[in-house]
C-alpha cells in the first residue's frame, strides 16, 4: 500500500511540474510573439515617416506655385427644416375607448363593435332646457374619430374654442344636421354616422374614402332660431 501510494505522489508531482514547465514555454513564446510584433510596428512606422517626409518633400518647394488658388463654391441653400412627423398612427379594437385628456376636458370616444350602416345616436349625458330643432344656433365641442379604428382626425378641446354652427343649415355633415335634433343644452351626445351622412368618397387625409366616423358631441348651448 506504501508503495502504491509513494507511486501516484510521484505521478501527481510529475503532473503538476509539466503542466509548470508548459506554462513557463508559453509565456516565453508569448513574450516572443509580442516582441516580433512591437518591432514589426515599429519597422513600419519609422517606414511611413519616412515616406511622408519623401512626399511632402516632392511637392514642396517651386512646385507650389504651380497650384492655383481655388475658393470652392459654398452652399448657401438653408436646410430644410420642416419637422417631420414620426409619431405613429394609434389604433383602437372595436369596443375600445380612445383616451380622455382630463387636462383640456377631451372625452373617449366608444368604438362602435360594429361599423354604422344608418345613424345611432346615444345620449351619454342628459343636458337641460328646450330640444334643439331646424334652425337653432348651436355651439358645441367634439372630438371626431374613425368609426373603423378610433383613429382621431379632429378635436375642438385642443384648441380650445367650441364650434358654432346653425342645425340643419348644411354647415356641418349630413350625421350631424340629423343627429343633433332634440338635443338640450349641456347634453353629451355620441354620433355613429355612416359613410354617406358623413363624408362618402372624398378623401380628406385622415379620413379616408367610405369611412364611417364617430363623434362625442358636447352641446354648450342652443339659441333658437329666428321664428317668422
Amino acid at each position: 500500500m506504501l508503495v502504491g501510494t509513494q507511486k501516484r505522489e510521484r505521478q501527481k508531482a510529475n503532473r503538476q511540474q509539466r503542466l509548470i514547465e508548459e506554462a513557463k514555454a508559453e509565456r516565453s513564446a508569448t513574450v516572443k510573439r509580442n516582441v516580433l510584433r512591437w518591432t514589426l510596428a515599429a519597422v513600419l512606422a519609422i517606414a511611413a515617416v519616412v515616406l511622408i517626409a519623401w512626399i511632402g518633400g516632392a511637392f514642396s518647394g517651386d512646385d507650389q506655385a504651380d497650384v492655383p488658388d481655388v475658393t470652392l463654391p459654398v452652399d448657401t441653400t438653408p436646410a430644410d427644416t420642416t419637422p417631420v412627423d414620426t409619431t405613429p398612427e394609434v389604433t383602437f379594437a372595436p369596443g375600445d375607448t380612445t383616451p380622455a385628456d382630463e387636462a383640456s376636458g377631451k372625452p373617449s370616444v366608444l368604438v362602435p363593435d360594429e361599423l354604422p350602416t344608418e345613424l345611432v345616436v346615444t345620449t351619454i349625458e342628459e343636458g337641460t332646457g328646450d330640444p334643439a330643432e331646424v334652425g337653432d344656433q348651436i355651439e358645441v365641442n367634439y372630438v371626431g374619430v374613425r368609426s373603423e379604428d378610433g383613429v382621431e382626425f379632429d378635436n375642438s378641446y385642443d384648441r380650445g374654442q367650441t364650434f358654432p354652427f346653425e342645425l340643419g343649415a348644411g354647415e356641418v355633415i349630413a350625421g350631424w344636421d340629423e343627429g343633433l335634433v332634440g338635443a338640450t343644452e349641456g347634453s353629451v351626445i355620441q354620433l355613429d354616422i355612416p359613410s354617406d351622412l358623413a363624408y362618402g368618397d372624398a378623401d380628406r387625409g385622415v379620413i379616408r374614402p367610405g369611412d364611417a366616423l364617430s363623434f362625442v358631441i358636447e352641446v354648450v348651448s342652443i339659441t333658437p332660431g329666428a321664428t317668422e
